[in-house]
């Protein structure tokens, strides 16, 4: 996202309609806000109910117009004032039901922070992709620095549901365990992808791990969330030349784009199918080794130049 989108939603929120409601055990303030997040997607807004009582923040219902699907009965903005309008003969009639402050947000994520962190996509435990992800972890270790392997097939990552509630409040409504690598890669100085190629992409439980990285889009952009990573592909494939790769590179780099990561490197490996072991290529491990290693460098640099 760019400086204009990020300028788009600093201070964008404005009230479209505030009631007061007086009832018998005090006053209630109602407001209706709209945002114009045009700057993340086109003629996206997002509309949010807040009720306040005794000075505190009591209720709050959030929307976006992009959760809506076409041909639904009421637009986004007829729904937030229907919400608007019903809560206020809601307050009326039973105000005791909003009167305990709500909890903050729990924008923070669950799991640990490191520096590297390796998404190790193929299913096979013992596989290519897996030796190429050791190796990458072990060069991070020999460089002093905290390293972590998700074996995204072994997790539960369910699919993205397309439902973009994480522009409601930079939060995935998902519960799995997608926000700890959500919280490793906000964290992380090196952001590695080893991969195999399964019919020219990315096997499905890496795939999914991609499609709710939006909700990583939406932190950055809604919260101004940095993510400082550099970024690194590893992929094998069996089949000979540089076609195989076209489908991975271009997920793998759309998604590290969308996320704030700009691909510094890749490294590709063709013709397993005959080569059969990554082990036997000579020269392949001091050059993922040597990739890993200067990567740390350029983000250890950065790192201490933005510092």
């Amino acid at each position: 996202m760019d400086d204009r989108a990020l300028r788009c939603m600093e201070g964008s929120s404005k009230p479209a309609e505030s009631r007061t409601v007086e009832t018998p055990i005090g006053t209630f303030v109602i407001d209706l806000l709209t945002e114009d997040l045009g700057g993340v997607y086109p003629g996206m807004r997002r509309y949010t109910v807040e009720i306040h009582y005794a000075g505190q923040s009591v209720y709050h219902y959030v929307i976006n117009s992009y959760e809506q699907p076409p041909h639904t009965l009421f637009s986004t903005d007829e729904v937030a004032n229907i919400v608007f309008g019903r809560l206020i003969y809601d307050i009326k009639a039973r105000p005791e039901h909003y009167t305990k402050a709500l909890p903050p947000v729990r924008r923070a994520l669950p799991g640990a922070a490191y520096d590297v962190v390796i998404l190790q996509g193929s299913p096979r435990q013992f596989g290519n992709s897996a030796t190429l992800a050791g190796w990458c972890a072990d060069e991070a270790s020999r460089q002093r620095r905290s390293v972590h392997i998700f074996p995204v097939h072994e997790m539960d990552i369910r699919p993205c549901s397309g439902c973009y509630a994480c522009y409601n409040q930079g939060v995935c409504p998902v519960e799995d365990d997608m926000p700890a690598i959500i919280k490793a890669i906000e964290e992380a100085s090196l952001l590695i992808i080893a991969t195999p190629v399964y019919t020219n992409t990315v096997p499905a439980a890496l795939k999914a791990v991609i499609d709710r990285g939006q909700a990583l889009h939406a932190r950055r952009t809604l919260l101004s969330t940095p993510i400082a990573a550099k970024g690194l592909l590893i992929a094998v494939a069996g089949r000979p030349g540089p076609e195989p790769f076209e489908c991975v590179r271009s997920v793998t780099g759309a998604f590290m784009r969308n996320i704030g990561i700009h691909p510094a490197e890749e490294i590709t490996v063709d013709r397993m199918d005959t080569r059969q072991d990554v082990r036997a290529i000579e020269g392949l491990e001091d050059r993922v080794r040597a990739a890993v290693a200067s990567l740390l460098k350029v983000s250890g640099e950065t790192k201490a130049h933005i510092g």
